[in-house]
């Protein structure tokens, strides 16, 4: 097949904007966590029973990929008391966003 003429031009130029979707498509798999931490101090963030990361007051923390299905979050002070339990159910492809906003 010889591709000629302004038809297979605008063909081969909506497949090439095409691909850069689908592989964005594909990186979109992934399932975060992020965390925003407005209470007035440091937290310990906790998935399924395990440490993920600390995130300090006023800021932010990502965790890349946690996986589809339910998982169990935990926010624990630093003295090591629960501030924030919740259980959550990610579908492919999506992120969850957590605001805590006390200690």
């Amino acid at each position: 097949m010889h591709l000629r003429g302004p038809r297979s031009r605008v063909l081969i130029l909506v497949l090439a904007l095409a691909l850069p979707a689908c592989s964005q498509d594909l990186l979109e798999s992934e399932c975060n966590l992020v965390v925003l931490n407005q209470s007035s101090c440091s937290l310990s963030v906790y998935v399924d029973g395990q440490e993920a990361f600390a995130v300090r007051a006023g800021s932010d923390g990502t965790l890349d990929d946690i996986g589809p299905g339910r998982h169990v979050l935990e926010a624990m002070d630093p003295q090591g008391r629960l501030v924030q339990r919740r259980a959550i159910e990610l579908a492919t492809g999506e992120d969850f966003y957590w605001t805590l906003d006390r200690c």
